[in-house]
């Protein structure tokens, strides 16, 4: 292309001897401009590619860590939270209606499975958005809307972690405290720690531990409802914008 212009360039300063230099000099500016700006342009559009596919690359990370944390929050959900809950009312019912128990060693097993991830939850990993932030590429993506669900979702995702820790009770530590936990053999209570674990279990100590664990519980159960819900609307944008590409 520039070897044209430069070919019509010469033919025009030849046309007229007294003109030539300065069309010459002319011409040969313009032909330097045009060679910048040809370049820029095309250092502008690979820029913009290469900076599209690194944007591209951070939202299926962060779309795929989502996915993930939903999945591991809800197979907590199924497998154990709602046991745990139930473990705890039925403690909540033995303290306030001192139900007749039938069969001390399974309600005492029922009783202390309440007190799983007692001390807190994490409601999710946040690698691929940290990686997004120390490289400093967060600002690669382009849609305002996008950027803010994420930034939305993962803030909630720590919130969420510290106030379950600000609530977790002491529940598991204290019915630890009460027997001995052998994971080879975790529903083995002694005769002995039996009688000592029920008649604990009658104090108003245990009553107000149980109520805290509860409402720990339940917390635990909301937060993990609003973390879907904020996740699941953060990867719908994302797979919006992939589908888009």
């Amino acid at each position: 292309m520039i070897g044209f212009f430069r070919r019509i360039r010469k033919k025009l300063a030849d046309d007229n001897k007294p003109m030539k230099y300065m069309r010459y000099a002319i011409g040969e500016i313009v032909l330097v401009m045009v060679g910048i700006l040809l370049a820029l342009q095309v250092n502008n559009w690979n820029v913009s590619r290469l900076d599209r596919i690194t944007e591209l690359k951070h939202l299926k990370s962060i779309a795929n860590e989502i996915e993930q944390n939903l999945k591991r929050n809800q197979s907590l959900i199924n497998s154990r939270l709602q046991r745990k809950i139930d473990a705890l009312e039925l403690a909540k019912n033995f303290c306030e209606n001192e139900i007749i128990v039938k069969d001390t060693l399974n309600f005492l097993t029922e009783v202390t499975y309440g007190g799983v991830f007692s001390g807190g939850h994490q409601f999710g990993e946040r690698s691929a958005y940290d990686e997004l932030i120390n490289t400093g590429n967060l600002q690669l993506i382009r849609k305002d809307s996008i950027k803010n669900a994420i930034a939305s979702y993962y803030s909630y995702l720590n919130a969420t972690s510290e106030r379950a820790t600000i609530h977790a009770s002491r529940f598991s530590s204290y019915t630890s405290e009460l027997r001995p936990f052998n994971t080879k053999n975790s529903n083995y209570i002694s005769k002995f720690d039996q009688v000592e674990m029920m008649g604990f279990f009658k104090s108003s100590e245990f009553r107000r531990m149980v109520d805290l664990e509860l409402s720990y519980a339940y917390k635990i159960r909301d937060y993990m409802k609003n973390v879907k819900s904020n996740g699941m609307q953060t990867i719908n944008l994302i797979k919006e914008e992939l589908q888009d590409k």
